[in-house]
Parts: C-alpha cells; structure tokens; sequence
C-alpha cells in the first residue's frame, strides 16, 4: 500500500473519549463506573471504525459524528494528506514495509477493541506508534490508557500528542481544544509522588513500574489511589512502604537508605550466554553476567531481551557472605500477565516465586500458571490459569477478609471513664410521699451525681471494673398530714408540716460493660454495689392543741444514716476526638434498695405550745425503693 492509502486508513479512525470520572477515590464503585463509560466509548471507536473499513482503498474521513469528539473536516476531494508525524520522524525516513507493519498492528488494534480488548488494543496501538508514529495512533493509545484507568500513562500520552503533531488546518480549536481538555480531567485523577531523602542513583518502583533514578528529572505522576514505592540501590537495604495520593496532590515519601548490616552476592548469567538485561525485584541491575552485592534473603530475578525474549520469575536466595549462582534460560515469552490485588500492597506470588507487593506486571510463557496472594489478616486466595499465545490477561484478585486473624484483634486495655451528669428523683417515697395527698405540695427531686470508673477492657470490647461515686438530691414536701404527740396526753395533735430532705450518699461497687468502637462510639454498661450516706429532714410544722388552739412550731433537724443496694444501667453515645479519647453523653437510671432506711428520730422533742412539750412520731424518711434518672456526660480514656 502506498503513502496516501496509508494516510488515509489512519485517518479514517475517530479516537474516543472517556467522560470526566464522578470521583477521584480509587474505589470499586469508581471502577464499575469507568468500566461501564468505557463500554460507550468503545462503542463510539468501533461505530466509525466500522465505516471506515467498508470504504474502498482510498476512502475518505467519515461524516463528522455526534460524540463529543472534535468533528473532522468536509471530505477532500483529493487523498488527504498523512498525519504529521512527531519531530523525530521528520528526520527519519520510513519504508514501504514499515509503513505497511504499522498500519497492520493499527489494524489489529481495532479489531482487539471490537472484542472490547482495551489492553491488547492499546499494546497494540503502541507498537504502531513504535514503528511510525501517527497522530491517530498516539490519540487512540492515550484513549485506551484512560479507558484502562492507567491515568498517569494517558496524561503523558495526550500532552505526547499536542507537544509532538501538529494539527490540520481547520482543526486547531477542536482537536487541540479536546486533547487539551482531555489533559485537565485527568490532571484530576492523576497525584504525584515526591520520594526526597534518597541516595542518588537509587532505582524507583511504584506499585511494580519502575519510575527512573534518584532524584527524578520529572514528577512521578500516579493515578490516585493506594500505592506501594519501593526505592532500591546495590549496598543499602531497600526502603518499601504503602502510600495513598489522591487526586491532584502530592505524597511525599522521605526514603532513607540504610547500608547493608549482613549481605552476599549474586551471580546472574544466561545459559546460552545472551546478553539480556537483569532485572532483580523489578529494578534493572546490568546485564547478564551480572554479579552484585544483595541484603540477605529471597530476591525476584527476571531476565529481559529485545522483543519477547526473557525469562519468567525466579527465586534466589542470598546468603550471607556467600555468592549464589543463579543460570536462567531465555525463551520467548507470548503471553502478558498482570496482577492487581485488593488490598494494595498484598503479597503477589507466581508460579510459587514471590514477584512482590502490589500491583505486578510481566510476560509469561504459553500454559497453566498459579498465582498466589496473601496479605495479613485476609484469607490466602489462589487463582489457577491458562494463558494462550498473544494472551494478555489483567487479573484482579480481592481478598476475603479472615475475621479470626490476630491482626484484627483489638488489644485488651485499660479504660478510665469520668462521669458527670443531673440527678431527677422523681419521689423520695417512705411515709413522708404516702402522706402527702391532695393539697400537699411536692417538688421534684434534683440533684447532681458524679463517678469515676476503672475497668479493663478485652479486645472484643468487653469490659470489667470499679466505680465510686458521688450522689446529691433534695426534695421538699409541703403541707402534708403530720402529726404531734405532747407528752402526758394520749391523743396527738393533727396539723400538716413541711419536711425539707436532702440526700447526699457515696456509691461504690462493680460494672460490667461492652464498648462498641466504630464512627459513633456505644457503650452499655451495668453497675451494682452498694450506697451509703445521710438523709437530712428539716422539718416544721402547724398543729391544733389539746384546748383547740394552733401552735406553729419551729425547726427541727434529724440526721439519719441511709444504706441501700443499688444497680445502676447506662447507656453512653459519643464521639473520638483523638485515638485514645473520647467524649460521650449518657443516660443512667438508679435504682435503690433499702438496706438501711432512714427513720425519724422520734426522741426529739420540741415545743407543742400549750400542751408543753411534744414529739413527732417514728417515720420512713425514704422509701425501700427509690429509682433517680442521671443523664449527663463521660470522658473516656483508654490506655
């Protein structure tokens, strides 16, 4: 095929676009949702590729469509003229036959992306662009990297696009305008990895694609999400750790190397004696026969040639101050795997050698292959496969959560709880609450409570403890049936008194309770011991004589020793402020059985006006049952 039946077959394909993503995070829900968006904008590429491949062999470009996508010029009539090629190209000549190769692996990209391929559509596309680079290749290859998530890759891919072609005439405001569009969206999706602290020449990999040399000569653009960076130099332990960037900002990741306490070495040859590149724990280390000085333990050695040619994983281990040999036999490898474990960061394991953390991504021979992955607290999961030649499989493995896993057990400890709160006794009871019927008047008992309480709390969030507290309350009773015994006289004077109660007490004794941790923190618990305090009765009073007339007499006060059984149920909801501590409102009923009931003491004598000297009978201060509500606040302290 000439030149310009070339031109115009590249031409004829209309790349896509993949609609601004709802969110950033990287989740399952954003997944779905740009699995389903790439279904449309597969649909799009494949509804004009389609018209395309039913035109004759010099077709021309295919109306404009409705997608949003820069509409493409009035049909010439004349062969349009071939896309621009980049810079590079310009000073270098193609030949027939290269041409010819790069529109067949184009051709073969859109037929990937008719089975909705995207992956071996976009390798596919590349390679194309490898051997003639076309502005249509690189559009649709950038379409493909954001269609597969692959944020990072698409941005650099379309700022590849409006740096190095230049646009026909006509089309500057809508295909640059779209590409550069293209770059803003996903600028959104993209953060930035600042690894600083590094010794210079240490290799960087990011979640197993290696990202160049310490330091870097251009931000290590990721997409956002959950990220492992591993920075690796011969001599020095390699630092590793779990990252997560979001959406336009940057992580930093301060990775101080450290010098090697115990090493050996390694001897990586290739048995036929090729010269492939050495790649051990994803890092390029030279070039076979390669030897280097490695930490102590297993290590991941892949060998890497031009094409196809390598080796799959292998185990080495080190030993220290001892040189292992490792041979490999190169072969080619037809098959691509890529594994993307949940959560990021579990260990990945291929055919029984250890490859890393996170995401990996190799070349695998033709056949049945086992991956492994496994994380700490989640049930190992083990996938069985058959990969064909030309096979590129992305294989995403999450991992069920294994409840039983001591990583999930929640330590026992110490808890150390402050309570305050109002008390409300609705009724003090005792003779004084039975006598005061209609016309009497009775407040409503107040007070204020207080404790604190220290119990030792299991991991489950139980817990057990000792409590002390504090309880105050009064009630004042007015105008009830009372009565007046004067000394000498057999029946008592009837008059009404007002008693003025007022209980203060100690609360001491045991709980048991169950902390539910979570967003909103709940607590039950339950309390039971033993109160022990003072009731004070002030008491006066209006009486009618033996002769008929009233006598008012004035105040006494008894003090009487209240002890009773109490149990004490709570209910606590609050709120974590910082991860020891924690702030709650509760509401606690107290409920109280005589033990020791107050009585008056009915030895206190007083005037009784003209009947002498009189006293008040005995009488039950308080009831054998007495329940207070307290609602108020906790603190919480775990240690």
């Amino acid at each position: 095929m000439h030149d310009g039946a070339l031109s115009v077959a590249l031409r004829s394909v209309i790349s896509v676009r993949v609609p601004p993503m709802l969110t950033v995070a990287n989740t399952r829900r954003t997944h779905a949702l740009e699995r389903s968006l790439a279904g449309c904008l597969c649909a799009l590429v494949l509804a004009f590729a389609g018209v395309a491949r039913a035109q004759p062999a010099e077709p021309q470009p295919p109306a404009p469509p409705t997608a949003p996508v820069p509409a493409e010029p009035p049909p010439p009539t004349a062969p349009a003229p071939a896309p621009a090629p980049a810079p590079a190209a310009e000073a270098k000549e193609y030949t027939p036959e290269q041409r010819q190769e790069a529109l067949g692996h184009f051709k073969k990209g859109l037929a990937l992306l008719e089975e909705r391929a995207f992956a071996p559509a976009l390798a596919e596309f590349i390679i194309s662009r490898s051997i003639f680079p076309t502005a249509i290749a690189t559009r649709n290859a950038a379409a493909m990297l954001r269609a597969l998530q692959r944020y990072d890759e698409a941005v650099e891919m379309f700022e590849t696009l409006l740096r190095e072609f230049n646009v026909p005439p006509g089309e500057e405001e809508g295909q640059r305008g779209w590409a550069q569009k293209q770059v803003s969206e996903l600028r959104g999706l993209v953060g930035t990895v600042d690894v600083f602290g590094a010794e210079p020449g240490a290799a960087i990999v990011v979640s197993g694609e290696a990202k160049g040399e310490y330091p870097p000569v251009q931000p290590i653009r990721v997409p956002a999400g959950t990220h492992v960076v591993r920075v690796f130099k011969e001599g020095f332990e390699p630092y590793e750790t779990r990252i997560d960037v979001a959406g336009g900002q940057t992580a930093s990741v301060q990775a101080k190397l450290r010098k090697l306490a115990d090493s050996g070495r390694l001897r990586v040859s290739e048995r036929s004696g090729k010269s492939l590149e050495v790649l051990v724990d994803g890092v390029t280390m030279g070039k076979t026969p390669w030897e280097g000085v490695l930490g102590v333990g297993d290590h991941m050695v892949v060998l890497r040639g031009e094409g196809k040619l390598g080796t799959q994983p292998a185990a080495a281990a080190v030993k220290s101050q001892q040189t292992t040999q490792l041979a490999l036999s190169a072969e080619d490898l037809d098959a691509t795997l890529r594994v993307d474990p949940t959560p990021p960061g579990a260990s990945v394991a291929v055919d029984g050698v250890t490859v890393g953390n996170g995401v990996w991504l190799g070349r695998m021979r033709v056949g049945k292959h086992t991956v492994e992955v496994r994380s700490d607290g989640f049930l190992t999961a083990t996938k069985e496969m058959t990969l064909a030649r030309g096979q590129r499989e992305n294989l995403a493995i999450e991992l069920e959560r294994d409840e039983d896993a001591p990583v999930w057990r929640v330590p026992p400890k110490w808890v150390v709880d402050v309570s305050a709160g109002l008390a409300v006794v609705p009724s003090f009871g005792g003779d004084i609450a039975a006598a005061c019927e209609s016309g009497c008047q009775r407040s409503i008992g107040l007070g204020a409570t207080g404790s604190v309480s220290a119990s030792y709390e299991l991991g489950s969030g139980l817990g057990f403890g000792l409590e002390l507290g504090y309880l105050f309350a009064w009630q004042e009773v007015r105008g009830r049936k009372a009565a007046l015994l004067p000394h000498g006289f057999a029946t008592p004077n009837s008059g009404e008194a007002t008693d003025a109660l007022r209980l203060s007490a100690f609360l001491g004794g045991l709980n048991i309770g169950y902390h539910f941790e979570g967003d909103v923190p709940v607590a039950l618990r339950l309390g039971a011991g033993a109160l022990v305090g003072q009731l004070r009765d002030e008491r006066v009073g209006a009486f009618l004589t033996q002769d008929g007339s009233g006598v008012a007499t004035y105040p006494v006060v008894d003090f009487q020793r209240a002890t009773y059984f109490y149990v004490d149920p709570q209910v606590r909801v609050g709120f974590r402020f910082e991860e020891h501590f924690e702030l709650s409102a509760f509401v606690q009923a107290l409920l109280l059985v005589g033990i020791e009931v107050p009585k008056w003491d009915s030895s206190i004598e007083l005037a009784a006006g003209s009947d002498g000297i009189g006293t008040y009978p005995q009488e039950s201060l308080l009831g054998s049952f007495i329940v207070a509500v307290t609602p108020g606040l906790n603190f919480r302290g775990d240690f």
